[in-house]
């Protein structure tokens, strides 16, 4: 547990220097803890990496916890990300620094009966650059494993403090299917680290004699992460069920297609370079399993990350470059939407629920969300 103390510690540090923006309360009826695990595959040589090593994960996990204990709520963003962001938006006010999660640090998973759900980010993206919407999620009751992938990621920041860059890799070149089939090759190693007692143990209020439900999970994402999902499905039996949230499509799922349930969620009109993502009207005739198309009235890509609910928390100290690319649509709504839609389709198809928001029952509530397809 060294390595978690070694992150809450650097966080600690961080909560003190700055007046916190706390993030939304959580709507589900259960506490979430969090805890940040690094993960090293040692099957595998890192094929971005600068030099010759094992590739390096982290993970976050979201989940439901009924600790009585002191909740110590966890800062969004580890420090060198935070710094990062500040960056990329010339932020003077050191905003991300001060981004506060409802997520209590390092609390104990309570409920490991419940289905597990793996994320990926945008190609870029941080990881915790989602953990509103996943916090959210996980409140409903799902234990959730969020995934950084080293070198497409623009800054991954490690449980010691060291981070690495996407500048930093070797392979400048790569093309989509190559990080793609990396992407594939991390979730199924998550999943197998899931598996595996040792792990296990690692995770606060568990142990070795535990077992985690790995043989039927959900996966879904962002964009690229997004898209990591729906080849997912085709290539490992235990990925059930999956969404992509607004990311254009790649691999040979869009051919081969999948039977298993899967979920295109996205802006509305789903335009790419001013024409229709052909990838999501060719991949649409070969999802053989349930499925549906819904679009998001005043949404851009963006939207899809926890950008537009720091936006709107922030109010007028926040950096003009943060509102690029996020659409019109309130950041509490996406969460509350994309939270609805989520736990509809994971309940459904994970917890033997109803789901009927995806049957049209109840979509009344939510007249930003425009059913675009369905089988």
């Amino acid at each position: 547990m060294q390595i978690t103390l070694s992150y809450s510690l650097a966080f600690a540090i961080q909560a003190s220097a700055a007046s916190v923006v706390p993030l939304p309360e959580l709507t589900g009826p259960y506490k979430i803890g969090t805890s940040v695990l690094e993960l090293v595959d040692s099957s595998r040589t890192d094929p971005f990496a600068p030099t010759i090593q094992s590739r390096d994960l982290v993970i976050s996990l979201f989940y439901p916890t009924d600790s009585q204990a002191e909740c110590i709520l966890t800062l969004q963003f580890p420090p060198l990300t935070a710094a990062y962001i500040d960056g990329v938006y010339n932020d003077t006010n050191d905003s991300a620094e001060r981004i506060l999660t409802q997520s209590c640090l390092d609390s104990p998973l309570s409920h490991p009966e419940l289905p597990l759900l793996l994320f990926g980010p945008g190609f870029s993206n941080s990881r915790t650059y989602y953990s509103a919407e996943l916090e959210e999620i996980a409140s409903h009751g799902f234990n959730v494993v969020s995934v950084d992938h080293p070198y497409d990621t623009a800054i991954v920041e490690y449980p010691d403090g060291h981070a690495v860059y996407s500048k930093d890799s070797a392979l400048t070149n790569a093309t989509s299917e190559e990080y793609l089939g990396v992407r594939v090759a991390d979730m199924k190693f998550v999943l197998d680290a899931l598996s595996d007692p040792s792990t296990v143990s690692r995770i606060p209020g568990l142990d070795a004699t535990v077992s985690l439900p790995t043989s039927k999970v959900g996966a879904f994402g962002h964009s690229f992460g997004g898209a990591t999902s729906l080849q997912l499905l085709a290539s490992d039996s235990r990925f059930a069920v999956g969404a992509n949230h607004d990311g254009i499509l790649f691999g040979s799922v869009i051919q081969d297609g999948t039977d298993s349930p899967f979920v295109l969620f996205g802006t509305n009109p789903r335009v790419i370079n001013g024409s229709d993502d052909e990838t999501w009207i060719e991949a649409w005739g070969n999802l053989r399993g349930f499925k549906r198309q819904y679009g998001v009235n005043g949404t851009e890509h963006g939207a899809f990350t926890d950008f537009p609910i720091i936006r709107d928390l922030l109010g007028e100290e926040a950096p003009p470059a943060i509102d690029n690319g996020l659409g019109t649509i309130s950041g509490q709504r996406i969460i509350n939407i994309e939270n609805a839609y989520m736990t509809a389709l994971f309940g459904r198809f994970l917890k033997d629920e109803a789901g009927e928001l995806l049957d049209g029952e109840g979509s009344e509530d939510w007249p930003e969300v425009v059913l675009m397809r369905e089988n």
